[in-house]
């Protein structure tokens, strides 16, 4: 099992410690007018205090105008962004408010929608009488999972979300791209569902207007299903790929993964959208990605949100290795590589020790997936290290991992310790 990913109750600015709550619900209304140029967002927030009372930390990257906590005012001050060790960027906002251990609350937030105050955001994408809208998140910088537009939790906590959208004053057809369940609810109106089961990293939510999207659905036989997987494809129609032959890729990378590491755990579809150069992130059982970065993507349905990192600081491991298994993006080896690797290399940290800490370092490509080649040569070759981490892969599916918790795995599977390779290239101890 994953040790606690729960911080501990941490001193904050202004007074008071700043304490982790477990997020039950969330429930948003998101109001795009094309007319305007502009968007508001109304959510709420159920959660219960843990053991230990004091004042809730989550987040959110946008503007507040109205802040209630359980039907009382607090003002649009009495969430301020702290800085909680997690490092630049990665601050949470406290309440100004302390609960006691184990209360329920409501948290209801009002304001403007716009560009997320995180590093590397990009703003809603304005049309002709439409949007396009993308959560387009990132695990490169804080910030910028869901808390980038609504409030969230750090990444381990599950929780329901519930997203109703309304594209007002056009008559523009638009269509609702998600790994959510969508009801349309009247002209340029959606509400979407997500199940409890997911978390901050989860959700995929794409809007854009009929004309501008292709499409393509099929279905496909994968190892461990009883029925079929439908595998939902689609493309900006100014992206230059060919959408059929991305279908038939993603089909057949659904179907070797199944058969190699275990089943699919994302219910009955696997949703993709495909988009120019630069795009690449990997949601539950679905992407949006540039071509070469899609079966990179893909892969992450097994490693990265398959089995999910407990931490923000565990999120290397699926990085790392799914660069190591297909050498799409940013790894400098052959994919499957099995080199030697020694402990004369420069120390790395690819598990930052901060437990508020809330982003994967980029050398978790590239170190990372070198040290995975190193591993492979240590336990005896690239296939062994293929089934020790299916077997890792069909013990967690569905749950949660850890930096440490996979050290220990691969030092049982195989019989091989790798505890001297984890301090200097994930912990980077000298």
């Amino acid at each position: 099992m994953p040790s606690s990913p729960v911080p501990p109750p941490t001193p904050a600015e202004g007074g008071g410690v700043a304490v982790t709550v477990d997020v039950t619900e969330v429930t948003a209304s998101l109001r795009f007018d094309p007319a305007t140029r502009s968007a508001t967002q109304r959510s709420a927030v159920r959660f219960t205090a843990g053991g230990d009372g004091g004042r809730p930390a989550l987040d959110l990257r946008q503007y507040v105008e109205s802040i209630h906590l359980d039907g009382h005012d607090l003002g649009a001050e009495a969430w301020p962004v702290t800085d909680l060790g997690g490092g630049p960027g990665a601050g949470m906002r406290v309440l100004e408010a302390v609960v006691e251990p184990a209360s329920t609350h409501l948290l209801e937030l009002e304001g403007p929608l716009d560009t997320p105050h995180a590093e590397g955001a990009v703003p809603i994408g304005w049309r002709n009488r439409g949007v396009r809208f993308d959560l387009w998140m990132s695990d490169l910088r804080p910030g910028r999972y869901l808390e980038s537009w609504l409030p969230a939790p750090l990444p381990h906590d599950r929780f329901a979300l519930t997203v109703r959208l309304e594209i007002a004053g056009t008559d523009r057809p638009h269509v609702v791209l998600t790994n959510g369940a969508v009801r349309q609810e009247g002209e340029g109106m959606w509400r979407v569902e997500f199940p409890p089961t997911f978390t901050s990293l989860s959700p995929m939510l794409v809007v854009a207007p009929v004309d501008e999207v292709e499409q393509r659905s099929t279905t496909v036989e994968v190892a461990g299903r009883p029925a079929p997987l439908r595998v939902r494809t689609s493309k900006m129609a100014e992206v230059d790929a060919d959408l059929a032959a991305c279908e038939e890729d993603v089909v057949g990378w659904v179907t070797h993964n199944a058969a190699r590491y275990g089943p699919w755990a994302h219910g009955d579809a696997m949703t993709v959208v495909v988009w120019g150069p630069g795009r690449g992130m990997e949601y539950d059982g679905a992407t949006t990605a540039s071509v070469g970065a899609l079966e990179h993507e893909v892969f992450h349905s097994w490693f990265g949100r398959g089995v999910k990192p407990a931490h923000a600081s565990d999120g290397w491991i699926d990085e790392a290795f799914t660069s190591w298994a297909t050498s799409t993006r940013r790894s400098e080896g052959p994919r499957f590589a099995a080199e030697e690797l020694g402990l004369d290399d420069e120390p790395v940290v690819l598990c930052p020790p901060s437990p508020w800490s809330r982003h994967t370092p980029i050398e978790s490509y590239t170190v990372g997936s070198r040290l995975f080649a190193g591993v492979a040569a240590r336990i005896g070759g690239a296939d062994r290290l293929r089934s020790a981490m299916a077997a890792y892969y069909r013990a967690n599916a569905g749950g949660f991992v850890d930096t440490d918790g996979l050290a220990e795995h691969l030092r049982v599977w195989s019989g091989v310790g790798v505890g001297d390779l984890w301090s200097r290239y994930v912990h980077g101890r000298a």
